[in-house]
Protein backbone atom coordinates (compact mmCIF):
# COMPACT_ATOMS: atom_id res chain seq x y z
CA UNK A 1 0.00 0.00 0.00
CA UNK A 2 1.31 3.41 -0.84
CA UNK A 3 0.72 6.27 1.57
CA UNK A 4 -0.89 8.39 2.54
CA UNK A 5 -3.69 6.14 3.72
CA UNK A 6 -6.80 6.57 5.83
CA UNK A 7 -7.40 3.85 8.41
CA UNK A 8 -10.70 3.86 10.26
CA UNK A 9 -12.45 1.69 12.81
CA UNK A 10 -15.48 2.27 15.03
CA UNK A 11 -13.68 4.21 17.75
CA UNK A 12 -10.39 4.86 15.96
CA UNK A 13 -8.22 3.74 18.84
CA UNK A 14 -7.40 0.07 18.80
CA UNK A 15 -7.87 -1.61 15.41
CA UNK A 16 -6.80 1.51 13.53
CA UNK A 17 -3.77 1.81 15.81
CA UNK A 18 -2.91 -1.83 15.28
CA UNK A 19 -3.10 -1.51 11.49
CA UNK A 20 -1.02 1.68 11.57
CA UNK A 21 1.56 -0.06 13.76
CA UNK A 22 1.67 -3.10 11.49
CA UNK A 23 2.16 -0.82 8.50
CA UNK A 24 5.15 0.77 10.26
CA UNK A 25 6.71 -2.61 11.10
CA UNK A 26 6.13 -4.09 7.65
CA UNK A 27 7.82 -1.05 6.13
CA UNK A 28 10.94 -1.33 8.29
CA UNK A 29 9.99 0.82 11.27
CA UNK A 30 10.64 -0.10 14.87
CA UNK A 31 8.33 -1.69 17.42
CA UNK A 32 8.61 1.51 19.48
CA UNK A 33 7.33 3.53 16.52
CA UNK A 34 4.54 1.01 15.97
CA UNK A 35 3.52 1.12 19.64
CA UNK A 36 3.15 4.92 19.45
CA UNK A 37 0.09 4.34 17.25
CA UNK A 38 -1.61 2.82 20.32
CA UNK A 39 -1.91 5.84 22.54
CA UNK A 40 -4.29 7.35 25.06
CA UNK A 41 -4.12 10.37 22.76
CA UNK A 42 -6.10 8.28 20.26
CA UNK A 43 -8.38 6.76 22.90
CA UNK A 44 -6.41 3.54 23.44
CA UNK A 45 -6.40 2.23 27.02
CA UNK A 46 -3.47 -0.16 27.29
CA UNK A 47 -4.45 -1.61 30.67
CA UNK A 48 -7.78 -2.92 29.31
CA UNK A 49 -8.20 -6.00 27.10
CA UNK A 50 -6.98 -4.01 24.11
CA UNK A 51 -3.60 -3.74 25.82
CA UNK A 52 -2.80 -7.09 24.27
CA UNK A 53 -1.96 -5.07 21.14
CA UNK A 54 0.76 -3.24 23.10
CA UNK A 55 1.96 -6.60 24.41
CA UNK A 56 2.18 -7.89 20.83
CA UNK A 57 4.47 -5.05 19.74
CA UNK A 58 6.51 -5.36 22.95
CA UNK A 59 6.93 -9.11 22.43
CA UNK A 60 8.35 -8.53 18.97
CA UNK A 61 10.62 -5.81 20.32
CA UNK A 62 11.96 -8.04 23.11
CA UNK A 63 12.32 -11.31 21.23
CA UNK A 64 13.12 -10.58 17.61
CA UNK A 65 13.58 -6.92 16.66
CA UNK A 66 16.97 -6.44 15.06
CA UNK A 67 17.35 -10.20 14.70
CA UNK A 68 14.46 -11.17 12.45
CA UNK A 69 12.18 -9.22 10.09
CA UNK A 70 8.71 -8.70 11.51
CA UNK A 71 6.75 -10.83 9.02
CA UNK A 72 9.23 -13.70 9.38
CA UNK A 73 8.83 -13.52 13.17
CA UNK A 74 5.04 -13.65 12.86
CA UNK A 75 5.26 -16.63 10.50
CA UNK A 76 7.98 -18.59 12.32
CA UNK A 77 7.92 -17.71 16.02
CA UNK A 78 4.89 -15.74 17.17
CA UNK A 79 2.52 -17.76 19.37
CA UNK A 80 -0.86 -16.07 19.88
CA UNK A 81 -1.94 -18.57 22.53
CA UNK A 82 1.18 -17.89 24.58
CA UNK A 83 0.69 -14.12 24.33
CA UNK A 84 -2.97 -14.38 25.38
CA UNK A 85 -2.03 -16.58 28.35
CA UNK A 86 0.62 -14.10 29.50
CA UNK A 87 -1.52 -10.95 29.15
CA UNK A 88 -3.78 -9.83 31.97
CA UNK A 89 -6.10 -6.84 31.58
CA UNK A 90 -6.68 -4.54 34.53
CA UNK A 91 -10.16 -4.75 36.02
CA UNK A 92 -10.64 -1.00 36.45
CA UNK A 93 -9.35 -0.20 32.96
CA UNK A 94 -11.57 -2.89 31.46
CA UNK A 95 -14.58 -1.52 33.32
CA UNK A 96 -13.86 1.97 31.95
CA UNK A 97 -13.20 0.72 28.42
CA UNK A 98 -15.94 -1.90 28.21
CA UNK A 99 -18.76 -0.63 30.42
CA UNK A 100 -18.42 3.15 30.64
CA UNK A 101 -17.08 3.84 27.14
CA UNK A 102 -18.82 0.77 25.64
CA UNK A 103 -15.88 -0.02 23.43
CA UNK A 104 -15.02 -3.46 22.14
Amino acid sequence: MQGPALIHCKSGADRAGLVAGLYILINGGSAAEAAQQLSLRYGHIKHSKTGILDAFFKLYQQTAEGRKPFLDWVKDEYDETELRAAFKAGRVAEFINGKLLRRE
